[in-house]
Protein backbone atom coordinates (compact mmCIF):
# COMPACT_ATOMS: atom_id res chain seq x y z
CA UNK A 1 0.00 0.00 0.00
CA UNK A 2 3.17 2.43 1.08
CA UNK A 3 4.15 1.78 -2.55
CA UNK A 4 1.65 1.67 -4.01
CA UNK A 5 0.64 5.44 -2.88
CA UNK A 6 3.59 6.92 -3.52
CA UNK A 7 3.67 5.30 -6.84
CA UNK A 8 0.49 7.08 -8.01
CA UNK A 9 1.81 10.31 -6.84
CA UNK A 10 4.73 11.29 -9.00
CA UNK A 11 8.18 10.48 -8.31
CA UNK A 12 9.12 13.03 -5.57
CA UNK A 13 6.73 10.81 -3.15
CA UNK A 14 8.56 7.76 -4.81
CA UNK A 15 11.90 8.91 -3.95
CA UNK A 16 11.46 9.72 -0.67
CA UNK A 17 10.92 6.72 0.39
CA UNK A 18 14.63 5.71 -0.25
CA UNK A 19 15.39 8.32 2.66
CA UNK A 20 12.42 7.92 4.85
CA UNK A 21 13.33 4.87 7.31
CA UNK A 22 16.38 6.26 8.68
CA UNK A 23 15.33 10.03 9.28
CA UNK A 24 11.96 9.17 10.70
CA UNK A 25 13.63 6.53 13.74
CA UNK A 26 16.00 9.71 14.18
CA UNK A 27 12.84 11.84 14.69
CA UNK A 28 10.68 10.32 16.78
CA UNK A 29 13.87 8.79 18.95
CA UNK A 30 14.32 12.66 19.46
CA UNK A 31 11.10 14.00 20.14
CA UNK A 32 8.77 11.24 21.39
CA UNK A 33 6.87 11.81 24.63
CA UNK A 34 3.46 10.24 26.08
CA UNK A 35 1.61 13.68 25.85
CA UNK A 36 -1.70 14.00 27.22
CA UNK A 37 -4.76 11.34 24.83
CA UNK A 38 -7.06 12.96 22.40
CA UNK A 39 -10.70 11.70 23.64
CA UNK A 40 -11.24 8.61 20.78
CA UNK A 41 -14.98 8.31 20.33
CA UNK A 42 -17.12 6.71 18.04
CA UNK A 43 -18.51 8.95 15.68
CA UNK A 44 -22.31 9.13 15.83
CA UNK A 45 -24.73 11.75 13.95
CA UNK A 46 -23.90 14.70 15.52
CA UNK A 47 -20.05 13.82 15.45
CA UNK A 48 -17.48 14.53 11.98
CA UNK A 49 -14.82 11.87 12.01
CA UNK A 50 -11.51 13.10 10.54
CA UNK A 51 -9.59 10.20 11.23
CA UNK A 52 -10.25 6.44 12.68
CA UNK A 53 -9.16 8.49 16.08
CA UNK A 54 -9.99 11.75 15.99
CA UNK A 55 -13.80 12.71 16.06
CA UNK A 56 -14.92 16.22 17.15
CA UNK A 57 -18.60 17.57 17.53
CA UNK A 58 -20.56 19.07 15.06
CA UNK A 59 -20.19 21.57 14.32
CA UNK A 60 -16.52 22.05 14.16
CA UNK A 61 -15.35 25.27 15.79
CA UNK A 62 -11.95 25.87 14.62
CA UNK A 63 -9.06 28.72 15.21
CA UNK A 64 -7.39 29.06 12.29
CA UNK A 65 -3.61 29.30 11.83
CA UNK A 66 -2.41 33.06 12.71
CA UNK A 67 0.82 34.58 12.34
CA UNK A 68 2.35 35.72 15.64
CA UNK A 69 -1.00 34.77 17.67
CA UNK A 70 -1.24 30.80 17.82
CA UNK A 71 0.52 30.86 21.46
CA UNK A 72 -0.73 28.16 23.97
CA UNK A 73 -1.90 30.43 26.30
CA UNK A 74 -4.24 32.32 23.38
CA UNK A 75 -5.43 28.38 22.40
CA UNK A 76 -6.67 27.40 25.57
CA UNK A 77 -8.32 30.89 26.11
CA UNK A 78 -10.61 29.95 23.19
CA UNK A 79 -10.98 26.33 23.87
CA UNK A 80 -12.69 27.44 27.40
CA UNK A 81 -15.23 29.37 25.54
CA UNK A 82 -15.67 26.59 22.49
CA UNK A 83 -13.25 26.38 20.22
CA UNK A 84 -13.07 22.19 19.49
CA UNK A 85 -9.99 22.30 16.88
CA UNK A 86 -6.69 24.55 16.86
CA UNK A 87 -4.41 24.71 14.18
CA UNK A 88 -0.77 26.26 14.80
CA UNK A 89 0.42 29.54 13.44
CA UNK A 90 2.14 27.75 9.70
CA UNK A 91 5.86 26.75 10.66
CA UNK A 92 8.43 25.63 7.77
CA UNK A 93 8.48 22.48 7.36
CA UNK A 94 11.93 21.55 6.22
CA UNK A 95 13.54 23.87 9.86
CA UNK A 96 10.88 21.85 12.08
CA UNK A 97 12.07 18.04 10.55
CA UNK A 98 15.75 19.16 11.25
CA UNK A 99 15.85 21.25 13.92
CA UNK A 100 15.32 20.17 17.31
CA UNK A 101 15.68 23.64 18.74
CA UNK A 102 13.18 24.93 16.22
CA UNK A 103 10.55 22.60 17.20
CA UNK A 104 11.27 23.19 20.65
CA UNK A 105 10.46 27.09 20.23
CA UNK A 106 7.26 26.01 17.87
CA UNK A 107 5.68 23.94 20.56
CA UNK A 108 7.81 23.51 23.72
CA UNK A 109 9.25 19.70 24.83
CA UNK A 110 4.91 18.53 23.36
CA UNK A 111 2.09 19.46 22.49
CA UNK A 112 0.04 19.43 25.76
CA UNK A 113 -3.27 21.37 24.28
CA UNK A 114 -5.81 18.62 21.92
CA UNK A 115 -6.53 18.43 19.22
CA UNK A 116 -3.93 20.35 17.99
CA UNK A 117 -3.31 20.60 14.13
CA UNK A 118 0.51 21.83 13.37
CA UNK A 119 0.56 23.69 10.09
CA UNK A 120 3.51 23.75 7.58
CA UNK A 121 4.72 25.70 4.79
CA UNK A 122 6.37 22.87 2.70
CA UNK A 123 6.98 22.42 -1.30
CA UNK A 124 8.59 19.14 -1.00
CA UNK A 125 7.11 15.71 0.24
CA UNK A 126 10.22 14.77 2.33
CA UNK A 127 10.31 17.85 4.38
CA UNK A 128 6.83 17.57 4.72
CA UNK A 129 6.46 13.73 5.45
CA UNK A 130 9.70 14.34 8.32
CA UNK A 131 7.95 17.09 9.39
CA UNK A 132 4.29 15.15 10.01
CA UNK A 133 6.19 12.46 11.36
CA UNK A 134 8.07 14.69 13.92
CA UNK A 135 4.56 16.61 14.79
CA UNK A 136 3.26 12.99 15.40
CA UNK A 137 6.00 12.03 18.02
CA UNK A 138 5.37 15.05 19.86
CA UNK A 139 1.46 14.33 20.12
CA UNK A 140 -0.03 16.84 17.70
CA UNK A 141 -3.41 15.46 16.41
CA UNK A 142 -2.17 16.29 12.54
CA UNK A 143 -0.41 18.07 9.70
CA UNK A 144 -1.70 20.40 7.67
CA UNK A 145 -0.02 21.42 3.97
CA UNK A 146 -0.95 25.49 3.70
CA UNK A 147 -1.56 26.24 0.42
CA UNK A 148 -3.52 29.16 0.95
CA UNK A 149 -1.09 31.77 2.40
CA UNK A 150 -0.57 34.50 -0.12
CA UNK A 151 1.83 36.40 1.85
CA UNK A 152 4.99 38.04 0.03
CA UNK A 153 7.73 35.84 1.48
CA UNK A 154 5.73 32.76 0.49
CA UNK A 155 5.93 34.09 -3.37
CA UNK A 156 9.52 34.10 -2.45
CA UNK A 157 9.36 30.69 -0.89
CA UNK A 158 7.06 29.07 -3.62
CA UNK A 159 5.13 27.76 -0.50
CA UNK A 160 1.24 28.59 0.48
CA UNK A 161 -0.62 29.42 -2.28
CA UNK A 162 1.46 30.56 -4.58
CA UNK A 163 2.25 26.38 -5.42
CA UNK A 164 -1.76 26.12 -5.92
CA UNK A 165 -1.46 26.03 -9.64
CA UNK A 166 1.27 22.72 -9.16
CA UNK A 167 -1.71 20.44 -8.67
CA UNK A 168 1.04 17.21 -9.01
CA UNK A 169 3.13 18.72 -6.51
CA UNK A 170 0.68 19.80 -3.76
CA UNK A 171 -0.97 15.86 -3.77
CA UNK A 172 2.62 14.26 -4.01
CA UNK A 173 3.56 16.30 -0.30
CA UNK A 174 0.11 14.86 0.56
CA UNK A 175 0.72 11.41 0.15
CA UNK A 176 4.14 11.42 0.92
CA UNK A 177 3.21 12.14 4.43
CA UNK A 178 0.33 9.99 4.63
CA UNK A 179 2.00 7.15 3.55
CA UNK A 180 4.23 8.25 6.49
CA UNK A 181 1.99 8.70 9.18
CA UNK A 182 -0.81 5.93 11.11
CA UNK A 183 -4.49 6.45 9.86
CA UNK A 184 -5.28 8.50 13.02
CA UNK A 185 -2.70 11.17 12.66
CA UNK A 186 -4.60 14.00 9.88
CA UNK A 187 -3.14 14.44 7.21
CA UNK A 188 -5.19 17.99 6.24
CA UNK A 189 -4.99 20.63 3.42
CA UNK A 190 -5.89 24.60 3.93
CA UNK A 191 -6.34 26.46 -0.04
CA UNK A 192 -8.07 28.90 -1.23
CA UNK A 193 -10.31 29.71 -4.28
CA UNK A 194 -8.76 28.49 -7.65
CA UNK A 195 -8.43 30.50 -10.43
CA UNK A 196 -9.74 28.95 -14.56
CA UNK A 197 -6.72 28.09 -16.09
CA UNK A 198 -6.08 31.61 -17.49
CA UNK A 199 -5.58 32.86 -14.31
CA UNK A 200 -8.13 35.68 -14.96
CA UNK A 201 -11.23 34.94 -12.79
CA UNK A 202 -12.28 32.24 -9.81
CA UNK A 203 -13.67 28.91 -10.50
CA UNK A 204 -15.75 26.87 -8.59
CA UNK A 205 -15.27 23.94 -10.71
CA UNK A 206 -11.37 23.78 -10.68
CA UNK A 207 -11.41 24.18 -6.66
CA UNK A 208 -13.40 21.16 -6.21
CA UNK A 209 -11.68 18.94 -8.91
CA UNK A 210 -7.89 20.48 -7.05
CA UNK A 211 -9.63 19.20 -3.33
CA UNK A 212 -11.03 16.14 -5.03
CA UNK A 213 -7.17 15.45 -6.21
CA UNK A 214 -5.81 15.97 -2.64
CA UNK A 215 -8.23 13.76 -0.72
CA UNK A 216 -7.72 10.99 -3.45
CA UNK A 217 -4.26 12.12 -2.51
CA UNK A 218 -4.95 10.87 1.30
CA UNK A 219 -6.26 14.50 2.64
CA UNK A 220 -8.46 13.44 5.67
CA UNK A 221 -10.00 17.44 5.84
CA UNK A 222 -10.19 20.16 3.57
CA UNK A 223 -10.64 23.83 5.11
CA UNK A 224 -11.21 26.47 2.49
CA UNK A 225 -10.58 30.14 3.08
CA UNK A 226 -13.12 31.22 -0.05
CA UNK A 227 -11.40 33.84 -1.95
CA UNK A 228 -8.62 33.79 -4.87
CA UNK A 229 -5.16 34.41 -3.72
CA UNK A 230 -5.21 37.81 -4.88
CA UNK A 231 -2.21 39.84 -3.90
CA UNK A 232 0.33 40.08 -0.69
CA UNK A 233 -1.62 43.51 -0.58
CA UNK A 234 -5.03 42.41 -1.50
CA UNK A 235 -4.73 39.30 0.40
CA UNK A 236 -8.49 39.82 1.74
CA UNK A 237 -9.80 41.90 -0.68
CA UNK A 238 -13.71 41.70 -0.82
CA UNK A 239 -16.20 39.10 0.46
CA UNK A 240 -15.49 35.65 0.47
CA UNK A 241 -17.69 33.70 -1.86
CA UNK A 242 -19.35 30.86 0.59
CA UNK A 243 -21.26 29.79 -2.52
CA UNK A 244 -17.56 27.98 -3.83
CA UNK A 245 -17.50 26.41 -0.16
CA UNK A 246 -20.89 24.96 -0.83
CA UNK A 247 -20.34 23.33 -4.05
CA UNK A 248 -16.80 21.76 -1.69
CA UNK A 249 -19.91 20.29 0.05
CA UNK A 250 -22.15 19.36 -2.33
CA UNK A 251 -19.77 17.46 -4.08
CA UNK A 252 -19.21 14.72 -1.36
CA UNK A 253 -16.31 14.16 -1.09
CA UNK A 254 -15.96 12.13 1.67
CA UNK A 255 -13.81 14.44 4.30
CA UNK A 256 -14.74 16.89 6.55
CA UNK A 257 -14.78 20.69 5.29
CA UNK A 258 -14.52 23.92 7.10
CA UNK A 259 -14.95 26.70 6.18
CA UNK A 260 -13.06 29.88 6.18
CA UNK A 261 -14.19 33.50 5.25
CA UNK A 262 -16.86 36.03 5.96
CA UNK A 263 -17.31 35.88 10.07
CA UNK A 264 -17.40 39.01 11.75
CA UNK A 265 -19.34 38.86 14.21
CA UNK A 266 -21.48 35.62 16.34
CA UNK A 267 -24.26 35.95 13.70
CA UNK A 268 -22.15 34.87 11.13
CA UNK A 269 -20.93 31.89 12.36
CA UNK A 270 -24.49 30.53 12.33
CA UNK A 271 -25.12 32.37 8.88
CA UNK A 272 -21.65 30.65 7.18
CA UNK A 273 -22.43 27.09 8.37
CA UNK A 274 -26.03 27.01 7.43
CA UNK A 275 -24.99 28.90 3.58
CA UNK A 276 -22.35 26.15 3.47
CA UNK A 277 -23.67 23.25 4.53
CA UNK A 278 -19.88 22.57 6.25
CA UNK A 279 -18.86 20.36 8.96
CA UNK A 280 -17.46 23.59 10.97
CA UNK A 281 -16.54 27.04 10.66
CA UNK A 282 -12.52 27.99 10.66
CA UNK A 283 -12.12 31.92 12.27
CA UNK A 284 -9.16 34.12 12.13
CA UNK A 285 -9.65 37.79 12.86
CA UNK A 286 -12.76 37.57 15.04
CA UNK A 287 -11.22 35.31 17.27
CA UNK A 288 -9.08 37.93 18.26
CA UNK A 289 -11.10 40.16 19.00
CA UNK A 290 -13.41 38.06 20.77
CA UNK A 291 -12.10 34.25 21.84
CA UNK A 292 -15.57 33.78 23.52
CA UNK A 293 -16.87 34.16 19.75
CA UNK A 294 -17.93 30.23 19.82
CA UNK A 295 -19.39 30.34 23.43
CA UNK A 296 -23.31 30.51 24.54
CA UNK A 297 -23.24 33.53 25.68
CA UNK A 298 -20.58 36.38 25.16
CA UNK A 299 -17.74 37.31 27.63
CA UNK A 300 -17.05 40.85 28.63
CA UNK A 301 -13.22 41.62 26.86
CA UNK A 302 -11.98 42.66 30.57
CA UNK A 303 -12.78 39.58 31.83
CA UNK A 304 -11.10 37.48 28.67
CA UNK A 305 -7.91 39.57 28.99
CA UNK A 306 -8.02 38.87 33.00
CA UNK A 307 -8.65 34.74 31.98
CA UNK A 308 -5.62 35.51 29.19
CA UNK A 309 -3.61 36.97 32.04
CA UNK A 310 -3.86 34.15 34.92
CA UNK A 311 -3.38 31.60 31.23
CA UNK A 312 0.10 33.26 30.62
CA UNK A 313 1.02 32.43 34.50
CA UNK A 314 0.25 29.04 35.01
CA UNK A 315 1.68 28.04 31.27
CA UNK A 316 4.93 29.40 32.86
CA UNK A 317 5.49 26.15 35.14
CA UNK A 318 4.97 23.86 31.99
CA UNK A 319 8.03 25.96 30.12
CA UNK A 320 11.38 24.93 30.87
CA UNK A 321 14.45 27.21 30.50
CA UNK A 322 17.86 26.62 29.27
CA UNK A 323 19.32 25.97 33.08
CA UNK A 324 16.78 23.51 33.37
CA UNK A 325 14.34 25.32 35.18
CA UNK A 326 10.80 26.62 35.18
CA UNK A 327 10.69 30.27 36.96
CA UNK A 328 9.95 32.84 35.06
CA UNK A 329 12.71 36.34 35.36
CA UNK A 330 11.13 38.54 38.18
CA UNK A 331 7.56 37.29 37.40
CA UNK A 332 8.15 37.71 33.66
CA UNK A 333 6.33 35.13 31.66
CA UNK A 334 8.59 35.44 28.65
CA UNK A 335 12.11 33.55 27.34
CA UNK A 336 14.30 34.66 24.97
CA UNK A 337 14.01 32.72 21.22
CA UNK A 338 17.01 30.36 20.55
CA UNK A 339 19.96 32.40 18.62
CA UNK A 340 19.81 32.07 14.99
CA UNK A 341 16.63 29.83 14.80
CA UNK A 342 13.91 31.68 12.87
CA UNK A 343 10.53 31.33 15.00
CA UNK A 344 7.26 32.05 13.50
CA UNK A 345 5.18 30.41 15.90
CA UNK A 346 5.09 30.54 19.78
CA UNK A 347 5.07 28.16 22.52
CA UNK A 348 4.99 30.67 25.13
CA UNK A 349 3.47 34.32 24.89
CA UNK A 350 6.82 37.44 24.67
CA UNK A 351 5.58 40.66 25.28
CA UNK A 352 4.99 41.70 21.84
CA UNK A 353 2.42 38.75 21.25
CA UNK A 354 1.05 39.71 24.50
CA UNK A 355 0.28 43.39 23.37
CA UNK A 356 -1.30 42.35 19.82
CA UNK A 357 -3.66 40.01 22.04
CA UNK A 358 -4.40 42.66 24.16
CA UNK A 359 -4.93 45.42 21.19
CA UNK A 360 -7.56 43.23 19.82
CA UNK A 361 -9.65 42.10 22.45
CA UNK A 362 -9.82 46.09 23.56
CA UNK A 363 -10.77 47.01 19.90
CA UNK A 364 -14.06 47.59 20.12
CA UNK A 365 -14.12 49.00 23.77
CA UNK A 366 -14.42 52.66 22.76
CA UNK A 367 -12.43 55.71 23.64
CA UNK A 368 -11.67 54.22 27.51
CA UNK A 369 -9.82 51.14 25.76
CA UNK A 370 -7.97 53.25 23.63
CA UNK A 371 -6.75 55.38 26.28
CA UNK A 372 -5.74 52.36 28.12
CA UNK A 373 -3.66 51.09 25.02
CA UNK A 374 -2.12 55.04 24.35
CA UNK A 375 -0.49 54.74 27.57
CA UNK A 376 3.25 54.51 27.83
CA UNK A 377 2.97 52.05 30.98
CA UNK A 378 1.07 49.52 28.50
CA UNK A 379 3.36 51.16 25.26
CA UNK A 380 6.85 50.85 26.57
CA UNK A 381 6.55 47.96 29.32
CA UNK A 382 9.71 45.60 29.50
CA UNK A 383 8.05 43.01 30.75
CA UNK A 384 5.15 41.14 30.88
CA UNK A 385 4.78 41.50 34.64
CA UNK A 386 4.62 44.96 34.01
CA UNK A 387 1.79 44.72 31.47
CA UNK A 388 -0.11 42.31 33.98
CA UNK A 389 0.70 44.91 36.51
CA UNK A 390 -1.01 48.00 34.82
CA UNK A 391 -3.59 46.08 33.31
CA UNK A 392 -4.94 44.35 36.59
CA UNK A 393 -5.14 47.77 37.45
CA UNK A 394 -6.64 49.84 34.89
CA UNK A 395 -9.05 47.44 34.19
CA UNK A 396 -9.97 46.24 38.02
CA UNK A 397 -9.31 42.38 37.79
CA UNK A 398 -8.53 39.99 40.19
CA UNK A 399 -5.38 39.11 41.65
CA UNK A 400 -4.12 35.65 39.90
CA UNK A 401 -3.90 32.97 42.74
CA UNK A 402 -0.66 32.95 44.78
CA UNK A 403 1.03 29.68 43.75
Amino acid sequence: LLLTSCCRHGRAATDWLCRFGAVMSAIVNADASDGDDVQITDAGDGDVQITPTLTLRRPIYCMAPMVGQSDRPFRLLCRRHGTTLCYSEMLMADEFAASAAYRHEALGDRVRDHPLIVQFAANEPDAFARAAVAAHAMGAAGADLNIGCPQRRAREGFYGSWMQEDWDLCCAIIATARAACPPGFAITAKLRVQYCERGTRPSTERTVEFARRLVAAGADLIALHARVRGSPELRRAGAADLAVVRALVDAGLGVPILSNGNVRSREDVALNLKATGADGVMVAEELLRDPSLFAPEKISAPALIGAYLDLLRECESDVPREDGSVSGKDGAVTRATTEGVERYSVWWANIEVLRCHIKRMLERGGSSSKEILQRNTFRKAATLADVDRYLRGRLRLAEPTAE
